[in-house]
């Protein structure tokens, strides 16, 4: 088959097309870079001009770019806003996209309305107020009204179905008729090299940076400054992140133990790919999650979004030092099983097979 994905967020659609190109198919990623994370695409969407210019640009490519967008067995969108830019007209895009296609589905991956008008009641905790407050800096987000709502439902009815890829996405679809299994988020285990996790005389704990409020950086941050006092002579703790993608594994690749977001229920691209380095990772990792993928538990360590559960999971972890070799590479082998790009990619087959 031909396939398009469109649109990218931290490797999730790259690893996919390894899997699905591995299976035979040929595959197109039409997407921006992810910004700092200058994540690879085949068809770029970025904008290498400034000011005014690049704001119509990057609203002007997607459509400049269709005659390259067509005629594909399958497209699939990463998420129901991308391209996340003001004032796109995406209702009018996405209607010329899926004419000139023949399977239209869409991921429940990052926020979306649907996201924001029900997670909030049904996630026993979430990312919303601090999203609020951190990193759009408001009191509102454009999500949130009826007009996003609208166009996110007139979307999903568009489609051939959403496809959640963690509990957290899958939840707030759990009415609607279009809604699909949920997939297990993939990765190419060839690109990354597990070493044996080795301690030193001090625990190397990474917490990578990107989104403060949504992926509960401040938690973090505060528990790193107590532990840091508490622990001076155990821990080597460190916040460092907005990096290329390439950059920030480097960084990730140092590191004993890795802390993910806090906010979420369950784990993102960025725990399994310090879980296939063979890296502790403290994280979403609630039971209510594990159904959706099909698994009876994780080698996370689970985190609430509170300064005090991830101090006393870390100070569990110091005094286990000695087991944190096996629990690497319990880790890496979790994610051979449930995470391979290959497995993965099987799996979005059978679906889209199975639903168009």
């Amino acid at each position: 088959m031909k396939i398009l994905l469109f649109g990218e967020f931290s490797g999730l659609h790259n690893n996919l097309k390894d899997g699905l190109m591995h299976l035979g198919h040929q595959v197109k990623i039409a997407a921006g870079m992810d910004g700092y994370k200058q994540i690879s695409n085949d068809l770029n969407l970025d904008s290498n001009l400034n000011g005014l210019v690049r704001m119509i640009d990057v609203r002007l490519k997607p459509f400049l770019k269709l005659h390259d967008m067509k005629g594909f067995d399958i497209l699939q969108s990463i998420n129901p806003f991308f391209p996340n830019a003001k004032y796109f007209p995406r209702k009018l895009f996405y209607l010329l996209l899926k004419r000139l296609n023949e399977n239209f589905f869409i991921l429940a991956a990052g926020s979306d309305a649907y996201y924001w008008k029900y997670g909030p009641r049904r996630l026993s905790y979430g990312p919303f107020k601090d999203t609020l407050k951190y990193d759009i800096k408001s009191t509102n987000y454009y999500m949130e009204n009826r007009k996003a709502f609208l166009y996110n439902k007139k979307l999903i009815d568009l489609s051939h179905g959403i496809i959640p890829v963690m509990y957290d996405y899958e939840i707030n679809y759990k009415e609607n008729k279009k809604l699909l299994n949920t997939i297990p988020l993939p990765i190419n285990l060839k690109k990354i090299d597990y070493k044996e996790n080795k301690i030193g005389k001090k625990l190397v704990i990474f917490h990578g940076l990107s989104r403060y409020g949504f992926k509960g950086t401040r938690y973090v941050e505060s528990a790193f400054n107590e532990l840091s006092k508490t622990y001076p002579n155990d821990l080597e703790l460190i916040i460092d992140g907005k990096l290329p993608i390439k950059e920030y594994l480097k960084i990730m690749q140092k590191a004993d133990i890795v802390i993910d977001q806090v906010n979420s229920h369950s784990s993102g691209m960025n725990a399994l790919y310090a879980l296939a380095m063979g890296k502790v990772v403290l994280g979403g990792s609630e039971p209510i999650g594990f159904k959706s993928l099909g698994i009876s538990s994780s080698p996370v360590i689970n985190i609430k979004p509170s300064k005090e559960s991830i101090i006393e999971s870390i100070i569990k972890l110091i005094e286990e030092k000695s087991s944190i070799p096996q629990k690497g590479l319990s880790g890496r082998k979790f994610v051979e099983d449930v995470h391979c790009h290959i497995k993965v990619a099987a799996k979005y087959l059978k679906t889209w097979k199975a639903s168009i």
